[in-house]
């Protein structure tokens, strides 16, 4: 056992000599005076490679533990690590998110950015090797976030559509659709619809509907309402719009006025022109059945026919029958009213001695005092002998009945 010298000196190391023996000293440590002195209870001396240092002084409940390059000190079960990967919490703040860092040769988890107003994003940045960026904050309701592409950053902005719809995004308004414009001249009142009109190849807007069971029709060049019915009734066309009648409609109206007459004495007539109404030449009519309602009639002569009595729509079947001497061509039997042909049948061709019928019919809207007639056109196909009218009541007929008023 070698000699272990005396000393008064705090704090030295105890040294072998090297000389073979066991001798021993005091010394200093790394060339230096005296070991490092702690501050603190718990502190510990380590070697940091070249000479010994003191650590941190461990708060309660805290442990040490080596972080690569030094001791330090953490709270049992403080994530210092990540599958083996540094957790950098260095200037952690409100908002933060954890995210991977790979940048350079240091590979560690890190913290950031912190957000500093309402409704900003987080958006990847690739500027120095990537990282996360906080977007600016909207300073107006309304506002959008848009991409700058010249500074890689998002920020708020506030958009003004084009097209279709046009304005700020919180007040716009649609003047088109599908490039077509829309025309909302004329909108007033409850009830009124769009509709695609080629007059200016845009969309317009209905009329209001005049009241309660109004339909809307089209009156060929846009959209109109009808009447309101003002009671039990129907509504029936007039020619160029609707109007509304009472009662029950043909068959149910309170005056159901119809007539019916036919060629009892048979008419004649020569070529000497080509329309002839029936008995205007010698011819006479026979009522079928009495007329009914308010219609009359006149049996002979020239305003031989069927007078209107009350104003609405009538069904008017009318037909002729001829058994020629000579050929025709072009024969047609014609609805006559207020002297205005209104209807014709379609036109046929009849040998001589051949049995010919033609019939015609429609629905008209007829004034009260108006007279129906039935008359007949034919083209002389050869000689100038006169053409003879059938008689009897299913031959050459005019018929007419109410059907709305």
């Amino acid at each position: 056992m070698g000699n272990i010298p005396n000393t008064n000196t705090p704090n030295l190391v105890l040294q072998s000599v090297g000389n073979g023996s066991n001798d021993s000293r005091w010394g200093t440590s790394g060339g230096g005076s005296t070991l490092p002195t702690g501050t603190g209870t718990g502190q510990m001396i380590w070697w940091n490679g070249t000479a010994w240092v003191v650590t941190v002084t461990p708060a309660t409940n805290k442990y040490f533990y080596w972080n690569g390059s030094a001791w330090a000190n953490a709270t049992a079960g403080d994530a210092t690590s990540i599958q083996g990967y540094a957790v950098n919490v260095t200037g952690l703040g409100n908002g933060d998110v954890l995210y991977w860092s790979n940048v350079g040769a240091v590979q560690q988890w890190l913290t950031g950015p912190t957000p500093t107003g309402d409704g900003q994003l987080q958006y990847w940045n690739t500027s120095s090797s990537g990282h996360w960026s906080l977007s600016a904050a909207a300073t107006t309701t309304g506002q959008a976030l848009v991409w700058n592409n010249s500074t890689l950053t998002w920020g708020p902005a506030n958009i003004t559509l084009a097209g279709d719809v046009t304005g700020a995004t919180g007040a716009n308004t649609v003047i088109k659709l599908q490039n077509y414009p829309v025309n909302v001249t004329g909108l007033t009142g409850t009830g009124g619809f769009m509709y695609y009109t080629s007059i200016g190849s845009q969309f317009i807007f209905s009329g209001t509907p005049t009241g309660t069971g109004s339909i809307m029709y089209w009156n060929g060049s846009g959209y109109v309402s009808t009447p309101a019915p003002g009671g039990t009734g129907y509504l029936y066309w007039g020619g160029s719009s609707y109007s509304f009648g009472t009662g029950g409609g043909g068959g149910g109206l309170t005056n159901n006025d119809a007539g019916n007459l036919y060629l009892s004495t048979a008419q004649a007539q020569s070529p000497s022109g080509q329309r002839y109404p029936v008995d205007a030449s010698g011819g006479a009519y026979t009522q079928n059945y009495a007329a009914r309602g308010a219609m009359t009639y006149t049996l002979t002569g020239a305003n031989a026919g069927l007078v209107v009595g009350t104003t609405g729509v009538y069904h008017i079947t009318a037909q002729i029958a001829i058994t020629p001497s000579a050929a025709l061509s072009d024969l047609r039997a014609e609805i006559v009213v207020g002297s205005a042909q209104i209807a014709t049948s379609q036109a046929g061709s009849v040998a001589a001695s051949q049995n010919e019928y033609l019939q015609v019919s429609c629905d008209w809207y007829i004034t009260s005092g108006t007279l129906i007639q039935l008359a007949w056109y034919f083209v002389n196909a050869s000689g100038a002998a006169a053409r003879t009218l059938s008689t009897g009541g299913a031959n050459t007929f005019i018929s007419a009945h109410l059907v709305s008023s």
